[in-house]
């Protein structure tokens, strides 16, 4: 079986991006969102682990900054989800 090459339309490129929102945060507004976080699912953060939950967070709010901040033309339509 073959298929068809597309045929290709005029589209418009896609905005430049912009460099990713910096987060802010003081240092200590993470540490009070995590323990509000802990407290509210009941979970127990060992002072070992505040470390690396803090840096894992700061990496998390920086991805999601830059997805943010990354523009979109108007005429971008949500890829198709396949299930099998």
């Amino acid at each position: 079986m073959t298929r068809s090459p597309k045929k290709r339309t005029a589209t418009r490129r896609p905005a430049k991006r912009k460099a990713p929102a910096q987060t802010h945060a003081r240092p200590d507004s993470l540490d009070h969102f995590i323990a509000a976080g802990a407290r509210s699912l009941g979970l127990a953060v060992e002072p070992a682990w505040r470390p690396a939950v803090r840096t894992h967070l700061e990496v998390t709010l920086r991805h999601g900054a830059a997805a943010a901040a990354f523009a979109l033309p108007d005429e971008t339509e949500p890829a198709p989800v396949f299930k099998a």
